[in-house]
């Protein structure tokens, strides 16, 4: 499989250039650069900020015309990826994610095509997330994928806090991947429970074992390092 990794905002060039040296391939800003003919390419990978209303800075609609482009200059793409944050979920108080607004326009136009991202994430006990976030380590070059349910995202980030709490420079374990095995391995997430300190903001705090609040039944955690981010995407169905 050849593919080509695009992205276009500032922050996400170094990890789109990281990821393609990875897939042993090129990135290219995509607003920059129009499409080009490039031999054997399959699929597009595009790596960018996500929302319930845009990915890459672009709504549905601007998506699917960058999307067309590149399918117009090469025949042979058969998939398109998707790498992001909250692409998957409605943010509290958007009627729908971003993937599903897009999938049924883009089987419309695309129907041969298979469109892939991180996977929908839901709790222990079965709710779907509200908030997702897409974490980079840059010295590590690994990432998290982090999500909670509730109406801000507050628990989210409550949740991302525990494997920052097991990096440096408070913990030992060096990157996500290391930290979110640590927390795997110690029973942490059965322990613990999102709470709030004095002035409102979120704190870790103590609870007992498999309480019905604790962070095991009320979040969602996945971590690895680069090589393995695209290895994580699924297909999205209408």
């Amino acid at each position: 499989m050849s593919n080509v990794v695009l992205w276009t905002e500032t922050d996400h060039k170094t990890r789109a250039e990281l990821l393609a040296q990875t897939c042993n391939t090129q990135a290219i800003d995509f607003k920059a650069t129009a499409p080009v003919t490039l031999q054997g390419l399959d699929t597009l990978t595009f790596w960018g900020h996500g929302f319930a209303d845009s990915f890459c800075g672009l709504k549905v609609e601007e998506f699917v015309d960058v999307v067309s482009g590149w399918v117009k200059s090469n025949k042979g793409v058969q998939t398109v990826e998707m790498i992001s944050c909250n692409l998957r979920h409605r943010q509290g108080s958007h009627p729908d994610s971003f993937t599903t607004k897009l999938v049924s326009r883009l089987k419309k136009k695309h129907a041969k095509i298979t469109f892939k991202a991180l996977p929908v994430a839901r709790t222990k006990l079965g709710v779907t997330c509200e908030f997702s976030i897409l974490q980079w380590h840059p010295r590590s070059r690994t990432w998290a994928y982090c999500a909670a349910p509730g109406r801000d995202d507050k628990y989210m980030f409550g949740v991302c806090l525990v494997l920052q709490d097991h990096m440096p420079p408070r913990g030992n374990h060096d990157g996500f991947f290391r930290a979110y095995n640590s927390v795997l391995g110690s029973g942490y997430l059965h322990t613990n429970k999102i709470g709030k300190d004095a002035t409102g903001s979120t704190k870790i705090e103590a609870c007992r074992m498999n309480d019905m609040l604790c962070i095991a039944n009320n979040a969602y955690m996945l971590a690895g390092a680069i090589g393995s981010l695209r290895w994580h995407l699924v297909d999205i169905r209408a």
